[in-house]
């Protein structure tokens, strides 16, 4: 591990005694990659604030703060802080979360990572410093260098809105840019590579080097690390599925065996699962592009045959609208080059189509090696986690929905949920690591009340909070309100729910089966019909948890507003400002996808 330089140092080396260095191995024993990243960060800003020359005007250090769910965001700001100290610039690395805003105006150098959610929204990390910027007693910045590099998808509607806003507002504020913001798509390696590289360049111009200071802890024991460009080998125990065979959704309870020196992760946080390309799927594309299997092409440098590079490397089952825009050129297709030219309708041609789908419609002759550079790179898939560590300390458990639709006269599967429950079977070995989301957390007081809201397979993470209260003793209230089609065929985990009321652990449950009544219910009926009592638990302190598809959360929003409106008339706060409370107190959490 290396620090930031401490200045007005004689020696080029400044090297720890053998006391000094012992306790400090001692001190970060278990101690996460992540957290050895900031422990380093934390270190150089300490060695700064001791020194009252460098603190003069604003702080001679670069800061780079991620906001993101899925953790690229993060991978690319550690990456960027370890090449920036291993060239001397002093540097530290935080999420937007640890950080308070109102230090941006001791900031000389602001680096931030930001991906975009929802309708353009920041990640739940990002609320308090954008609420923070956008405020109109926002500071004049224009002592701020800033560069932001955003990170979103262009199949939606809001691709990277959040580091678009941000960005202007910094430039309205007086702030500077230290190079123009980066737009990155799906594939965003190379241009963050590239980007890093720039910062670091123009941060140089600003801040001084001290690489002849570099602190040596040669001897200090490495922490390995798991994430997407290092994933962790997890062995498959067991693969099963819970609905019956008469439910619509085919969902399966995976475990997953790992090494808990190598994988930690709290209940909250999701699995990000390497998944491969159906092996079927892969031979009907070869077929359809009329293309040798025993072609060879390279992607990144390294050279794979043709069907390992489509089963292996690339998307197929998710079109992206870049894709059709790419074979609108290659087939000179009216249809798709007047697509091309209307964002809104080529985003609509591509989402319910896969690859195959493009193919058949639009033939092209077209070579292995420029199929390839036409696709995108394939993605990890994220799997809200449904065990807590401290109960299962060496596995992880997924509650996993098999995507299956039809759609222009042929079935369509889901990469990764098919290869999950279709393809892995015991004893199987898949490429895993842990996404944090430090946004969805349990209360840290285990008296506070929860109320947790999830419609099918988003209740997977309100399993793993009840084991975990269950093994903290909690005394809190817990209530889980729960929706899916039918209560006999997809009443997921009903014996664990059982267990948990009769252990005195789940004070209330809320059902709402929307197939089981001839008029459907779904949850936010379900908490209209309850709404006094939730308001109740509301002014109790209760927080309130929401995960599943955005639509179900807007649906529960909605509700909350109406009940907030009739049973909290006296409130001088209207429901929406009261929910935006919620939320800034970290009392309306959300995991929506």
């Amino acid at each position: 591990m290396q620090s930031s330089a401490i200045a007005n140092q004689p020696n080029s080396e400044i090297t720890l005694n053998d006391f000094q260095l012992q306790r400090l191995t001692l001190a970060i024993q278990g101690l996460s990659g992540q957290q050895l990243h900031w422990a380093s960060g934390y270190l150089a800003g300490l060695s700064v604030t001791q020194q009252p020359h460098l603190n003069e005007t604003k702080s001679q250090r670069a800061t780079i703060l991620y906001a993101t769910h899925t953790g690229n965001g993060r991978s690319i700001a550690e990456k960027l802080t370890a090449d920036a100290q291993q060239q001397g610039i002093n540097s530290r690395v935080l999420s937007v979360a640890d950080y308070k805003p109102r230090d941006l105006t001791k900031e000389q150098i602001l680096i931030l990572v930001i991906s975009t959610h929802g309708e353009g929204e920041p990640p739940e990390s990002a609320a308090e410093l954008h609420r923070y910027l956008f405020n109109e007693r926002a500071p004049k910045l224009d002592h701020l260098n800033f560069s932001i590099f955003a990170l979103g998808d262009s199949s939606y509607e809001f691709f990277c809105q959040a580091g678009k806003e941000i960005d202007e507002r910094f430039e309205s504020l007086g702030a500077n840019r230290l190079l123009p913001r980066i737009d990155a798509d799906v594939s965003f390696q190379e241009a963050a590579s590239s980007w890093s590289s720039e910062v670091i360049e123009h941060s140089k111009k600003l801040i001084p080097e001290h690489t002849d200071n570099v602190i040596s802890l040669s001897g200090t024991p490495t922490q390995k690390r798991s994430d997407r460009f290092n994933p962790f080998q997890g062995t498959v125990l067991d693969n099963r599925r819970i609905t019956t065979d008469l439910a619509i959704a085919k969902i399966h309870h995976i475990v997953i065996e790992i090494d808990p020196q190598v994988v930690r992760y709290q209940p909250g946080d999701a699995l990000g699962i390497l998944s491969r390309n159906s092996p079927a799927l892969v031979a009907e594309i070869i077929e359809a592009t009329g293309l040798d299997a025993d072609a060879k092409v390279t992607i990144d440098k390294e050279e794979f045959s043709l069907p390992r590079a489509l089963q292996d490397k690339l998307e197929l089952t998710l079109l992206h609208p870049t894709v059709v825009s790419q074979w609108a050129q290659l087939s000179n297709s009216e249809t798709l080059l007047s697509l091309a030219d209307d964002a809104r309708k080529l985003r609509e041609f591509a989402q319910d189509r896969q690859l195959i789908d493009l193919i058949n419609e639009f033939p092209v002759q077209i070579d292995a090696d420029t199929l390839v550079s036409v696709l995108q790179t394939l993605q990890p898939r994220l799997y809200s986690i449904s065990s807590s560590q401290t109960v299962t300390e060496d596995e992880v458990h997924l509650t996993v929905s098999a995507v299956s639709y039809q759609a222009h006269g042929r079935e369509h599967l889901g990469t990764a949920s098919n290869f999950l429950t279709e393809r892995i079977e015991q004893d199987d070995l898949i490429s895993v690591y842990v996404a944090e989301n430090n946004h969805f957390r349990l209360p840290e007081n285990n008296d506070t009340p929860i109320i947790m809201i999830g419609a099918g397979t988003g209740i997977a993470p309100y399993r793993a909070f009840l084991q975990q209260r269950q093994a903290d003793e909690a005394k809190g209230k817990n209530w889980l309100v729960f929706g899916n089609r039918n209560f006999k065929h997809d009443f997921l985990y009903q014996q664990d729910w059982i267990n948990f009321r009769q252990a005195g652990l789940l004070d209330r449950v809320s059902l709402a089966f929307s197939r089981d009544t001839t008029t459907r219910a779904y949850i936010q009926d379900k908490l209209r019909e309850e709404g006094e009592t939730l308001y109740q638990w509301i002014q109790q302190g209760a927080h309130i948890y929401v995960c599943g598809g955005m639509e179900m959360e807007k649906g529960v929003r909605e509700s909350l507003i109406e009940i907030i409106n009739t049973y909290g008339a006296d409130l001088a706060l209207d429901a929406e400002t009261t929910i935006e409370n919620l939320r800034a107190e970290g009392r309306y959490l959300r995991d929506v996808y």
